[in-house]
């Protein structure tokens, strides 16, 4: 067993998690079914999507403590001289173990600290991609055409989905909606004013799970045209009297009439072209999960 120095440790933290890790998408993906979402029908999603945030939050949390655990452990296992602790009593190998290690302990603490906030707004990002899909509503996410073209066409680093599209945006803002996700905000919420006017678009929606919005915030963020989403347990227990604040099922609703404002009639030639060619691009990169898969199919044979 070698002896890591910290900064080889560090590394190795590093790249271990890169390799065995599952990725936030798979493991909210593998929770959507694992639930039986994926056998829901549209109005299920548009009626209980806030049901739905806070159930898939909660079972992808208890989906990844295990792997966590398991990394935890595998990492910790490198360091473990076995001819040295042999030698030791259990009590005084763990003593040893400590104070041989306690910078390597503590970075590889500080990683996963890192890495679940990370997930987080990952995976929240994830949840929120599923049920618009549940609820037959077409969004374009950062993570499914990358960042770059989100920042190429200038959509703005903040947007995580597009409703219906990429296309849809450059062709009439004022028909699409731009959604941001993140689960906490803190000081963050500074930058989504900033982002609304720098973009030039009419209103940001904000889907969040934070519940700490002073009403001077809300004030600042509604003035600024950004729409604060939540779920309906969050807005009935401290917003129930602000119109500031929606739900997630007030959200989609309106989604849905975005939707509904693009006809065929409403594409060019080669607008039409990019987007078969963007679902094209779709359905291959989600070819291993047959949910999305399926949608991205539905969508081509609709334009075809």
């Amino acid at each position: 067993m070698p002896d890591y120095t910290a900064e080889e440790f560090k590394n190795l933290i590093k790249n271990e998690r890169k390799e065995h890790f599952i990725t936030p998408f798979d493991l909210v993906y593998k929770t959507f079914c694992d639930c039986g979402y994926d056998k829901k029908a549209k109005d299920f999603f548009m009626e209980n999507a806030s049901e739905y945030i806070m159930d898939m939050r909660s079972k992808c949390w208890e989906e990844f403590v295990p792997f966590e655990r398991d990394f935890t452990t595998r990492m910790l296992s490198y360091l473990i001289n076995i001819n040295r602790v042999n030698k030791m009593t259990p009590v005084d190998a763990i003593k040893d173990f400590t104070m041989q290690y306690p910078q390597h302990i503590y970075d590889l603490s500080l990683s996963n600290t890192q890495s679940r906030r990370s997930r987080a707004g990952k995976e929240f990002e994830a949840i929120l991609e599923l049920m618009l899909i549940g609820a037959g509503i077409p969004a374009a996410a950062q993570g499914s055409i990358g960042k770059q073209q989100f920042q190429t066409q200038q959509i703005g680093k903040l947007v995580d989905l597009v409703v219906p599209g990429v296309i849809e945006y450059l062709q009439n803002k004022r028909n699409t909606m731009l959604i941001s996700a993140k689960t906490t905000l803190r000081e963050r919420w500074q930058e989504v004013p900033e982002e609304v006017t720098r973009t030039g678009i009419r209103e940001m929606y904000l889907a969040t799970l934070d519940d700490s919005f002073s009403q001077e915030t809300l004030q600042i963020l509604y003035e600024a045209n950004v729409i604060i989403v939540t779920t309906g347990m969050i807005k009935e227990a401290k917003y129930r009297n602000s119109s500031m604040v929606i739900t997630f099922e007030d959200m989609l609703q309106l989604a849905r009439e975005s939707v509904d404002k693009w006809g065929k009639d409403k594409y060019s030639a080669e607008d039409t072209e990019k987007q078969k060619a963007y679902l094209n691009k779709q359905i291959e990169r989600f070819a291993d999960y047959p949910y999305v898969k399926s949608f991205y199919e539905k969508k081509l044979a609709d334009i075809l």
